[in-house]
Parts: structure tokens; sequence; C-alpha cells
């Protein structure tokens, strides 16, 4: 995501609480808070992620990239942004299958290493983010990146379309088409599920800058009730998604909440603006790329508690190609267990953000300056 000039601080602070939606979605257990609705179809908040990017690139880059913003300055800024965590997390899933191949996996592994979804050929489509360009893929280096690999996408997108001069309006017509694509389920190569959720999301999101920018300077009223009733409505639309024919309809109500949130005049925006919102808004990034790492630890921790004291505490088994852990607990302990295992990630994230991502971005922008 873009730095703008003008801090969208409740957006902000939005993108940590979906990344945490994330998180919960990918919680290794069947029951506790893995078994709400709200957790089973917290995939959807990254199309949430999708619309606020479109948003934001548009806001910090859209007239800039229509005018004479040289292009190797924008994309050493995204790179920047993006990537270093990126292959930092996909190398220590790669040592961990160098260290079961030369160690063997403590029966924490029904397979050999550099196999199935883990496969040399994975680890490469994997670090070149190519993943969410093929149908159907299914990779266990980091499952999350694929919607880093659309990003990317996106931003060679709206580097054309605005230095071409057609800009969002352009970019709207891409995100129509694909949204149709979606609807019917229609995945192609290149043009993926994947890719069509991305564009139909971004392009959502620049529409909203351009109706925020054109009535910016007006206040927005009935301001608290807005943002009450733009979030309660995202946030039933998760919850019952799994009922829904179409959940990729998501775009409208997140495209609400962007519009809304970012005029930052009500009481919610208010509240997102204090000291831990805005943490976790900008460890979020952080948190999506490094939680199924961690999570995925905790799941072997529990496997490995399992075999050394002989207590059913987690199982492990495959959904397809793709392995999956699962520890099973007791309501109240898988509970408590889940809250720390959020704790730990929290942690997690929080520290690649600080060795990492701030430093990594912080250095891009100086030299995104030289050039």
């Amino acid at each position: 995501m873009a730095e703008p000039a003008h801090r969208f601080t409740a957006l902000d602070s939005l993108r940590g609480v979906a990344a945490l939606g994330v998180l919960l979605h990918h919680l290794p257990a069947s029951n506790g808070l893995a078994a709400l609705p709200l957790a089973r179809m917290g995939s959807l908040f990254v199309d949430f992620f999708f619309v606020l990017s479109g948003f934001v690139i548009a806001c910090s880059y859209g007239d800039k990239l229509a005018g004479t913003f040289p292009l190797r300055r924008f994309a050493v800024l995204r790179l920047g942004r993006v990537l270093p965590v990126h292959l930092v997390i996909i190398a220590l899933f790669a040592a961990m299958e160098v260290a079961a191949w030369a160690l063997g996996s403590g029966g924490l592994s029904l397979r050999p290493a550099f196999t199935g979804s883990h496969s040399p050929g994975h680890l490469f489509s994997a670090t070149f983010l190519l993943d969410g360009y093929v149908p159907h893929r299914q990779n266990s280096y980091n499952g999350v990146r694929w919607s880093i690999s659309v990003e990317l996408f996106l931003y060679a997108l709206a580097a054309l379309t605005w230095r071409g001069r057609g800009g969002v309006w352009l970019l709207a017509l891409c995100g129509l088409g694909a949204l149709v694509l979606h609807t019917q389920w229609i995945s192609l190569p290149v043009l993926t599920t994947d890719l069509q959720r991305g564009l139909t999301g971004f392009a959502a999101g620049a529409l909203c800058w351009e109706a925020f920018r054109r009535r910016r300077e007006a206040q927005l009223g009935g301001a608290t009730l807005l943002e009450i009733l733009s979030l309660t409505s995202l946030i039933l639309f998760v919850w019952f998604s799994e009922w829904l024919s179409h959940p990729e309809w998501i775009v409208v109500p997140a495209a609400a909440v962007v519009w809304v949130f970012a005029h930052q005049a009500g009481t919610l925006s208010r509240l997102l603006g204090m000291r831990w919102p805005v943490w976790l808004g900008a460890i979020s990034y952080s948190l999506y790329m490094t939680h199924v790492m961690v999570l995925g630890r905790a799941a072997d921790a529990a496997l490995l508690v399992s075999r050394l004291t002989g207590l059913h505490l987690a199982s492990y088994g495959y959904a397809g190609d793709l392995p999956i852990k699962s520890i099973e607990l007791p309501l109240v302990a898988a509970i408590a267990a889940q809250l720390g295992i959020i704790a730990l990630a929290l942690l997690a994230a929080h520290w690649c953000w600080r060795l990492i991502e701030e430093p990594a971005r912080q250095g891009s922008r100086r030299y995104a300056a030289t050039l």
C-alpha cells in the first residue's frame, strides 16, 4: 500500500483489523474462534485489502503517474514495500524444507521434503510471485502471497492506465469486466479468479478515491451513523457469505467502508486513531505475511507434544495436495490457545515490521528519491 500525503489513519487501522480477520481464517483448529462464521469466511477480507489498495494508489500516485512521475521510481517504491518481507518469509519456508531433507521432519510431515505443493517448482513460482496467474494453483510456500503477486500486476496496470491518460475510468472498465468473469467463475490463464478479485477491488477503490476527492472539503453529515452502518454491512456480509451464491459482491460493502472512513469524521474513526489500532495498522502487512508461518509452527508444537505425551492435541492430514494441521482441544482450552497463538503472531509481526519491513521501506524511499 502507498504512503499518501494525507494520512488516512482510520483506513490504516481498518487494514490491521482486516489482517486479523485473515489470521482468524487460518487458525489451525475447527472449534473456538476458528469456528465463527467471521473466521471461516475471513479470506474475504483480502478483497477489502484490494479496495483499500486501489484507493490509496489512486490518491498517492494517480495524478503523478498521469504527469511526469518516473515509472522507475514508482516501481522501486512499490517493490521496496512488498518484496523484502516476502523474500524473507519464503526463505524461512525453504529453510524448513532443507532441514527436513537433511535431518528428517521428526514426524511433523507426512511427505518427503521438496515434494507435492512444497516441490522446487512451487518454490520457484512462490519466490517470483507467479501463482496468482495460474488457475487453481495450490502452493504451500506461504500461500497468502498469491495476493501480493496480484498486487504487482495491479501496480503495473495502474501505471499504464494513468500514464496512458485512461486513468481511473479505463481501470474501472477493466474492473467491471473482471467482476463479470468472476461472477461466472471463469478462471483463465493469467486472468485467474484471483486476479479477477484483485482487479475488481482495486478498480472499486480507485473509483472511491474519485468520489472522495470531488467532495473532500464537504462535511459528511451523520458521519458516525454512516461509519456504523457501512462497517456493520461489511461484517454481516462476511458473516453470512458462506450462504451466498456470489461472495465476490463483497466489493460493494468494502468500497462503502473505504469511502466513509476516508472522511475520518465520525466517532469510530476517532477510536481507530488511538494507539493500539494505529499500531495494528502499521504492522498489518507483516502480520499478513508472517501469520501462516507462526500458525503452522504452533500446530507443529501441538503435534510434537501429542507424540511425546500420548495426548491427542492435534491431527495432520491432507486436503487435496495441501497438508492440513489442526490443533484439537476442548472449547475453553481451544479459545485460550488460539488467543495465545494470535498474541505470538502479533509479536512476530511487530518485529518483522521493525527489523525488515520499515527499514526496507525507508531504504527504498531514499533510493527512489535519486531516480
